[in-house]
């Protein structure tokens, strides 16, 4: 009897272990995907395909620091972004980490490397990102996003 719970135990550990690495290859998947076509949105030039992709009520920390609370405040951020820049910028991307916190909730980290030129100057560069996702009508959207930039720190003494 003993073997039997045993040998029960060990399978519906084994079948829970199994289904959880699964699930999570498949966020991993949903989570390059859903970035993939974020940058694909931003680099088209097609800003109502990329503004698709944010809430009404989505809010970002920009690498300046600066806040914008709304979709509309975010667009007119972005629109005096591309006033400044001397063509569309381009990114580099990877998806570092995910986390589902609810079935409709995620947080997402991922490296980016931008190439902006203001006035044939390079303002681009790597940063560290961050959004969290919010799942509606069956389709991730960013609620909030932030950028840092990776900088070097100086060497000690």
């Amino acid at each position: 009897m003993k073997t039997f719970f045993f040998s029960a135990a060990t399978f519906f550990a084994t079948l829970f272990f199994v289904q959880n690495a699964q699930a999570q290859k498949a966020d991993q998947a949903t989570f390059e995907a859903f970035l993939k076509q974020v940058y694909d949105a931003y680099q088209s030039g097609d800003d109502n395909a990329m503004w698709a992709f944010y809430t009404d009520a989505a809010s970002e920390i920009a690498p300046d620091g600066m806040l914008s609370s709304g979709k509309e405040a975010l667009k007119a951020s972005w629109d005096q972004f591309m006033k400044m820049t001397d063509g569309r910028p381009s990114f580099t991307y990877k998806l570092t980490s995910w986390r589902s916190i609810s079935p409709d909730v995620a947080l997402v980290t991922w490296d980016s490397n931008a190439d902006i030129k203001v006035q044939g100057q390079q303002v681009g560069g790597p940063s560290s990102c961050v959004a969290v996702l919010h799942k509606t009508n069956g389709k991730w959207k960013i609620e909030f996003d932030g950028m840092t930039p990776v900088m070097q720190m100086p060497s000690g003494n």
